[in-house]
């Protein structure tokens, strides 16, 4: 009996099967795992979210060099950080190009000393055209 349970071990473990199965999947795991992400459609809407900056963004990419960006606003006092992640990741989607940046709406006003609470900010909205230096 005892020399069935390690003739069971000796062939169920896992570093004795066969080299070209180890091979079949090993390349089946990498296969899958290449096929997980699939690029976004020109026009389609991706939502995303910014880990560094903390931010939910929407982006549509019209073409390889035009854009548009949602920034979805949350506080007034995120606005700085919003601002700052829109420079940079228009740089980023531009890669070598230039990015050129059209606000369309978000645009908050600064007043030095508010008198009453200040409203609702919508969400900031640019179109990014990368164009070349």
């Amino acid at each position: 009996m005892l020399k069935i349970g390690l003739l069971l071990r000796k062939f169920m473990s896992p570093i004795n099967y066969p080299f070209s199965l180890k091979r079949l999947s090993v390349l089946l795991v990498f296969s899958l795992a290449g096929c997980h992400h699939t690029p976004v459609q020109f026009g389609e809407i991706e939502k995303l979210y910014d880990f560094d900056h903390q931010v939910h963004y929407r982006q549509v990419q019209y073409n390889d060099n035009k854009f548009a960006i949602r920034i979805i606003a949350d506080s007034y006092e995120a606005f700085t950080r919003q601002s700052v992640f829109l420079l940079r990741h228009s740089r980023h989607l531009c890669k070598r190009l230039v990015p050129q940046l059209t606000l369309k709406n978000g645009i908050q006003g600064f007043d030095r000393l508010p008198t009453e609470p200040r409203p609702y900010q919508p969400d900031l909205y640019a179109e990014i055209e990368c164009i070349a230096p």
